[in-house]
């Protein structure tokens, strides 16, 4: 594996990237709900917050157009799959589970990172790599395991979502590794999202959000949060994110997942959403996996 020249800005990347996606979730719920009145639906979130994305990078479009065609295929994996199903799969989800729980569920990417580069694209993982996400697994599965209020077993289908969500980045990230390395971080992400923004549009439009927003008053409030989601995490997260990927391993990059749940957490909290001392215990367990995959990296 390349070395990382400057271990320290890595580090800065990983910390916005969790500030700005770990919000993520709370600004979908914002979007799909008023006071726990709904206001849209997830197909309209998913499709704004994707043509809005777009658009924000659409500048950028312009001026590396002439990479689409050599590259398309691997922008079109990044694109469908980091950016057009899970925007899907999240807001869905969200619509039945808390967003700190969308959160915590997140926190699997690593191990499909690992799982869809050690069967895809032949990545090559040692032992302390697999015991470092075994470990943030056990973390994040005691994180979903028990009921915020009694501690009790408890458990959504819709929860599968997000799980499903979590594979999708992991082809997208490997995708990103392997096959776009070369391109500006900008590039990557404007091209990926071309693939999957102008159909968003025609989408959003034939979802009834025109309609919506002209009846409901809360509309354009939700819409703002969505955008504001669109802008940070779906447009300057994902250039941050290919820069990521560019100077470090696709593992390596995964982990900023493990630090999302934290920040999803808190959000909760303030939302007056119920948070367990169990889930409080299991997020130590998730961090010490962050550390143990961070040091296997940098030796």
């Amino acid at each position: 594996m390349e070395r990382e020249q400057r271990p320290g800005g890595i580090w800065l990347i990983l910390a916005v990237l969790a500030l700005i996606w770990g919000s993520s979730f709370i600004l979908m719920k914002r979007g799909l709900y008023h006071d726990g009145v709904a206001v849209l639906t997830s197909w309209q979130v998913a499709t704004a917050r994707l043509s809005i994305a777009w658009l924000t990078l659409s500048p950028i479009l312009l001026r590396h157009i002439s990479l689409l065609p050599k590259h398309w295929l691997p922008l079109l994996g990044s694109g469908v799959l980091g950016n057009g199903i899970p925007a899907f799969l999240f807001a869905t989800a969200q619509t039945r589970i808390d967003s700190a729980l969308s959160g915590m569920l997140n926190s699997l990417t690593p191990l499909m990172t690992l799982l869809t580069g050690a069967l895809f694209f032949s990545t090559r993982v040692r032992g302390i790599h697999v015991a470092g996400i075994i470990m943030g697994l056990v973390g994040a599965a005691g994180l979903i395991a028990f009921n915020s209020k009694d501690g009790l077993p408890s458990w959504s289908i819709y929860a599968v979502l997000p799980i499903i969500g979590t594979l999708c980045y992991g082809f997208s990230g490997n995708i990103v590794k392997r096959y776009l390395y070369m391109l500006p971080a900008t590039a990557t992400s404007a091209l990926a999202l071309t693939w999957v923004g102008p159909v968003s549009i025609g989408l959003a439009l034939g979802s009834g959000l025109p309609e919506t927003l002209r009846t409901d008053p809360h509309a354009w409030k939700a819409l703002g949060y969505v955008a504001i989601l669109a802008v940070m995490s779906s447009a300057l997260a994902l250039v941050l994110w290919n820069v990521l990927l560019q100077r470090t391993s696709a593992l390596r990059a995964s982990t900023v997942t493990y630090l999302m749940p934290v920040v999803a957490i808190g959000w909760g909290l303030l939302d007056h959403e119920t948070i367990g001392w169990q889930q409080l215990g299991m997020i130590g367990l998730v961090l010490a996996g962050v550390y143990i995959v961070s040091v296997a990296e940098r030796r």
